[in-house]
């Protein structure tokens, strides 16, 4: 959908609602308004009612847990179709000192060797987003399709974050990808967050099935877009391909008073041109895993953590899918290229010091392992080479408003190259934000 198909929409709905709140005081309330569960249904015309959001429903966060709920919706009478729309107005302001990093995101792998001492500050909204969902139903089973976007595009243009539809289990589009445990993200101002976590959308056709809403276990297809670094070190090149197989993913996650755990598992064929004339494919199998959840600690505290590692999945790691490291050289077994180790983690402590206002510290670790057998190569030829970093925050947000938030958070990265130099970086955040 593009940008001007967004803002008709939303133009549309508003002088809907405007129109239906200007009738409220002539209308009969016998005739024009009901009661159905989550709020009031008020008539605007002989087949579409609205209803007002009431925060304490939550009906459309039901759905889809990656946005704020809509304000308010739309609906025939029988309740058999219903139409949201909503998004966040997300505002930050940053300041960099003792080392900087380029970019609004705080990617401690972009972090400069030697540290570049000099401060930067910079106001950005282009995480606002913009959302529609409609909720059928198909006899009893309700069907949801949902399509959201950003302005993080080229310019400040307008970028798709999910189009999909959900029925029986069944998604079909684009969202987060199986491998993400979106319930265990630490609440960052930051967009990166830390730098282990799995925070990727992909297209994708995927299966959920649920048992008594504890158990949830889950199967997908999805195509992710590799990219690959062809020139690594100067002995070797390697010719990047469009991927030719998609990566098989499935999860299994338990829910119960104390949290959620999920276990992860990735499995894909990474392909590659082996010369400039034929470029002929090659294929390299590549797989990991991923361990995460949550853990309920004293009263209003709450522990959220990842472990993963794997070979050849940097794609979804956040501080390594920049650099197309899930190929590099290596000479074991007379390979040119092979998959190489990654691993690492993170955790994060939550504390609730009253109903409106919560604190957060995270810490996350990211290591990145050398081809068995070419240390020597890579220190000669690539001493820029990543072999780990570290993400650490602390922030604080303030509910002030039911749909309005805003908060403060300190981020501190390191990042280590082969050849042991380090970078670091400083970085304040300022959070408005308001959902609608």
């Amino acid at each position: 959908m593009s940008l001007k198909s967004y803002f008709l929409t939303l133009i549309s709905c508003l002088l809907l609602y405007v129109n239906s709140v200007a009738q409220q005081d002539i209308v009969s309330k016998s005739k024009n308004e009901k009661k159905v569960l989550g709020g009031k249904l008020i008539k605007v015309s002989d087949t579409l009612w609205y209803r007002m959001y009431n925060p304490e429903q939550g009906y459309f966060q039901k759905a889809n847990f990656d946005k704020s709920d809509p304000r308010f919706m739309i609906a025939n009478e029988d309740q058999t179709f219903k139409f949201g729309i909503g998004g966040t107005i997300r505002l930050v302001a940053f300041a960099d000192f003792a080392g900087s990093i380029p970019g609004y995101d705080f990617v401690t792998s972009l972090i400069p060797i030697p540290t570049n001492n000099y401060g930067q500050f910079d106001i950005f909204a282009n995480y606002s987003r913009l959302n529609v969902k409609v909720v059928g139903r198909i006899k009893q089973y309700p069907i949801v399709a949902f399509t959201e976007g950003s302005f993080l595009g080229a310019n400040n243009a307008f970028k798709l974050r999910h189009a999909y539809v959900s029925f029986l289990g069944l998604t079909v589009g684009q969202t987060w990808s199986t491998f993400m445990d979106l319930q265990a993200a630490p609440a960052t101002i930051d967009g990166e967050g830390p730098n282990n976590q799995i925070a990727l959308r992909h297209p994708m056709i995927r299966y959920t099935y649920y048992y008594k809403d504890k158990l949830q276990a889950a199967f997908a297809v999805e195509m992710s877009d590799l990219l690959m670094e062809e020139e690594y070190v100067k002995p070797f090149k390697i010719y990047s391909q469009k991927q030719h197989i998609p990566d098989f993913i499935a999860h299994i996650k338990y829910s119960g008073k104390f949290g959620h755990v999920q276990l992860g598992a990735l499995l894909s064929m990474i392909n590659y041109g082996d010369s400039a004339q034929t470029k002929k494919s090659v294929y390299i199998p590549a797989g990991g895993f991923a361990l995460s959840g949550t853990f309920n600690l004293w009263k209003e505290a709450r522990l959220y953590y990842q472990l993963d590692g794997g070979k050849g999945i940097a794609t979804y790691i956040q501080d390594l899918s920049l650099f197309g490291y899930e190929l590099l050289p290596t000479l074991e077994g007379n390979k040119k290229v092979n998959t190489v180790w990654m691993y690492g983690g993170y955790f994060a402590l939550q504390q609730y010091w009253t109903k409106k206002i919560h604190s957060n510290v995270v810490y996350g670790i990211t290591k990145l392992e050398t081809p068995k057998g070419d240390r020597e190569l890579y220190e000669q030829h690539a001493p820029w080479y990543y072999k780990y970093g570290h993400y650490f925050a602390v922030n604080t947000f303030w509910n002030f408003y039911d749909f309005a938030n805003v908060g403060i958070e300190y981020v501190w990265g390191e990042k280590c190259n082969l050849n042991n130099a380090k970078g670091y970086a400083n970085r304040i955040n300022l959070l408005f934000q308001y959902d609608f």
